[in-house]
């Protein structure tokens, strides 16, 4: 059965202001005015004025682009029943490819572009339906040497979410996928816009996708813990700590006995076959070892409400917490997937500063966090909902 979440927001704001050049002070119209991750935004008039009513309360990043200028984003916390007055400068921009895009990989583009799609848009069932308008804005750097791919975008980038039915203006700011580590961060302002249904049953189709999207996911969490109904809303949070495996032996010693009995075997004549047997039965023994965990998982404390984690909007936490979330299972095209059947969605959180959460589920720094398992895989784009989605 699903629940649902009432966030209890009792707050709304109007945000008024004027746009202009920082130059010449004149006003600058059709300047786009919008509330990144959300789908609340307008145009400024002929005077550079703007409008955006009714937000309701939260922290959201305002955030004002137009062709030719520097884009200006400003968080701005909805906490009170008044309007706020903004008198926004945008200075010009110069435009220029960042140094590591001057030598550009246009010979594999393709090749290239696949990878960043799959890292970017994600692998989940919804990300077939998702596509990239422009595509040819991009510029791809890869280290062949070190397996990192960088991307660039001039000019942000239009994507399609026919899965979830929303269209995507992401103004892309960074994006690194090392492919020898398995690490992938990219940084960017997203813009969200409704399609239009062309029926009724892409219409519920769409409804239905997003409240499956939302349930579980990492929007869905923070909302839930800002509200201590962590157990209401059918999480478990535990801490983990990662203790040494002490059947594994320091990887220094391990390396150092692998070479030694690959060293043996290579000097080994080929007639000794019981000395070379034996040989090689140790290296395997020693392979085998290198092949275990340097550490393990360890569970600690279980946190039932998310009171005892979040205070007054805080996470007063530095480490890893392990979060279940038993509302749903792993989808079947989940790489990870346990052998033995589906089991419920699993992702490891980790925090490495204080982190403030707000009633919309907004967070804050996004930088001092990571995730690991069922939320690394749904939280690419082809899956990722507007801050002000309420099911």
């Amino acid at each position: 059965m699903l629940s649902y979440l009432a966030t209890g927001v009792a707050f709304s704001q109007a945000i008024l202001g004027t746009v202009t050049d920082a130059s010449s002070g004149q006003p600058i119209e059709y300047a786009s005015v919008f509330f990144a991750n959300t789908l609340k935004g307008t145009v400024t008039d002929a005077d550079g004025k703007f409008s955006l009513p009714g937000i309701e309360g939260g922290k959201y990043d305002l955030t004002v682009s137009f062709v030719g200028y520097k884009t200006f984003t400003q968080a701005i916390v909805i906490n009170r029943n008044e309007a706020q007055h903004l008198n926004i400068a945008l200075q010009v921009e110069v435009m220029s490819l960042p140094e590591v895009f001057i030598t550009a990989d246009t010979t594999h583009w393709q090749n290239n572009f696949q990878v960043f799609k799959e890292h970017f848009l994600g692998t989940t069932p919804g990300s077939e339906m998702c596509s990239i308008q422009n595509p040819k804005v991009l510029y791809f750097y890869f280290d062949h040497q070190e397996k990192v791919l960088y991307a660039h975008a001039r000019e942000p980038l239009k994507i399609r979410n026919n899965w979830l039915g929303y269209l995507l203006v992401y103004d892309m700011q960074s994006f690194k996928v090392d492919l020898k580590l398995g690490k992938l961060a990219f940084y960017g302002v997203p813009k969200f816009s409704y399609l239009e249904p062309k029926t009724r049953s892409t219409a519920k189709r769409w409804s239905r996708n997003r409240q499956l999207a939302y349930q579980g996911s990492l929007l869905h969490f923070f909302r839930s813990l800002n509200n201590a109904r962590l157990q209401g809303e059918q999480y478990e949070v535990r801490e983990l700590w990662r203790v040494p495996n002490l059947e594994r032996p320091p990887s220094q010693i391990l390396d150092m006995k692998i070479s030694l009995f690959k060293k043996k075997i290579k000097e080994t004549p080929g007639h000794t076959l019981s000395l070379s047997g034996n040989l090689s039965d140790s290296l395997r023994f020693y392979l085998d070892l290198k092949r275990q965990p340097e550490f393990i998982d360890s569970l600690g404390i279980k946190y039932n409400s998310g009171q005892e984690l979040a205070n007054n909007g805080k996470v007063n936490y530095k480490g890893i917490l392990q979060v279940t979330f038993f509302g749903a299972k792993e989808h079947k095209n989940y790489p990870f997937r346990s052998g033995f059947g589906p089991s419920y969605q699993q992702s490891k959180l980790y925090l490495d500063d204080h982190l403030k959460i707000y009633d919309n589920g907004y967070f804050e720094d996004v930088r001092s966090m990571y995730v690991e398992g069922y939320w690394n895989w749904t939280g690419k784009i082809a899956s990722i909902l507007p801050l002000d989605y309420q099911p």
